[in-house]
């Protein structure tokens, strides 16, 4: 979100936006993998929380922006 500014070619936008994508694929799988490997001790550990709290506001962020492009 810092590097997004006024004025912004679409390239650059299109570029951050891929990169969202990739970077929150990989916390998925990393979740995903964490959660059978742990099992339900999975979210004993704070950190463990605080990772799914961020695949989760990911998965939230993506889905409210892909919303917000097909209204304009």
């Amino acid at each position: 979100m810092a590097l997004y500014y006024e004025g912004q070619p679409s390239i650059y936008g299109g570029i951050l936006d891929f990169s969202n994508y990739i970077f929150t694929a990989i916390f998925i799988i990393e979740a995903v993998c964490k959660i059978i490997a742990f099992g339900r001790s999975y979210l004993k550990n704070s950190w463990n929380k605080f990772d799914f709290f961020v695949v989760i506001s990911s998965i939230f962020d993506i889905i409210l922006g892909r919303l917000d492009a097909e209204t304009i």
